[in-house]
């Protein structure tokens, strides 16, 4: 045998071994949308996108959640893709391997766009109201023929997270650092971007309870509830101008302005967040209140001009009635008098 024949027999052999390299699969997207509910459980939900740039078809992929006990979740929402896949599950050391099967292996110069969406027991830690949470940003494997192999990351790969703690949650410490931490749908939501998150880090991230915090986002959801209902008002016709007048005033006290209950609670000024919920809520009360009468008060002017109009279709008819007894009790008389000699 030759010793180009060799080479190439030597070659295939090592593409049978080692049949992919980081070079010829790329991570092109991994965001982390994880939600830690009161109850400790965690919802997360990954993004995914990877290419196949080498020259065998990539049948999934797989990773690790630091979990004790997974459970997928199948819709459109969740685990999802045009493609399809199955994931499977296998206790590890670290925790709970999942391996996402794909329908459809990836050929070459393909690329597989799917989510994965999963509720994990004993990710998070809660302790009384405190809360933690290790988040490792690893890198998947990929699956070729069986085998794993590494996966590269695309230069501009779209490396993002965010964490939505349970209501009236503050954070207390995270690494590493965000690029923000939100306010967002009444919860506390540290949220990082390309720029400050990478394959390798681990977001370790703690939260306690605050009751100023809890607050702010319980008048939050009730403003969100009467801002729906005001909407929906408004579509019937129903004046509603008095209560989002109070309704715009409590936003502004609890979170939209920069002299609010939210501003001072991220200055840590206690006394002025206290003071604006104060106001706010008594703004809310308002609000509420003249919603709930605006409706009523137009019913009843409605009833009202109703009664109205029948009283005036009545009358002509009582009047009508009046004239033929007043007619006839005269011709009556008549007759009466005539007959007499």
């Amino acid at each position: 045998m030759s010793i180009k024949k060799i080479v190439v027999c030597f070659i295939i052999v090592l593409l049978m071994i080692f049949p992919a390299s980081a070079a010829d699969i790329s991570l092109n997207r991994w965001i982390l949308n994880v939600t830690v509910n009161e109850d400790g459980m965690v919802d997360e939900l990954i993004q995914v996108e990877v290419a196949n740039s080498g020259p065998s078809p990539l049948d999934g992929i797989s990773f690790v959640v630091p979990a004790s006990n997974i459970i997928v979740i199948y819709d459109f929402e969740h685990t999802f893709s045009s493609k399809g896949q199955v994931v499977e599950q296998q206790i590890v050391g670290n925790g709970i391997k999942l391996t996402v099967n794909f329908n459809t292996s990836i050929k070459t110069g393909e690329t597989w766009n799917g989510r994965i969406g999963f509720r994990a027991e004993n990710f998070a830690r809660k302790v009384d109201g405190n809360y933690s949470i290790e988040i490792p940003i690893d890198m998947p494997q990929a699956i070729i023929a069986g085998k794993t192999a590494d996966i590269g990351v695309s230069q501009d790969a779209d490396i993002r997270s965010q964490v939505f703690l349970p209501k009236g949650i503050e954070v207390t410490s995270v690494t590493p650092k965000p690029f923000r931490i939100l306010f967002q749908n009444s919860h506390m939501v540290p949220t990082w971007t390309p720029e400050n998150l990478h394959m390798k880090d681990t977001i370790i991230l703690k939260g306690s309870f605050s009751e100023i915090l809890k607050k702010i986002a319980d008048i939050d959801e009730r403003s969100k509830t009467l801002s729906k209902q005001i909407k929906e008002a408004k579509t019937k016709g129903i004046d509603v101008t008095e209560s989002e007048a109070y309704l715009k005033q409590a936003e502004d006290y609890n979170t939209n302005n920069a002299n609010s209950a939210l501003s001072s609670f991220w200055k840590k000024d206690d006394t002025s967040a206290l003071e604006f919920i104060g106001y706010a809520e008594n703004e809310l009360n308002l609000a509420e209140k003249s919603f709930a009468t605006s409706g009523k008060t137009e019913i009843k002017a409605t009833v009202k001009a109703t009664g109205e109009t029948e009283e005036n279709n009545e009358t002509p008819g009582f009047d009508a009635v009046s004239l033929i007894l007043m007619i006839i009790s005269s011709f009556m008389i008549l007759r009466i008098i005539r007959s007499k000699p």
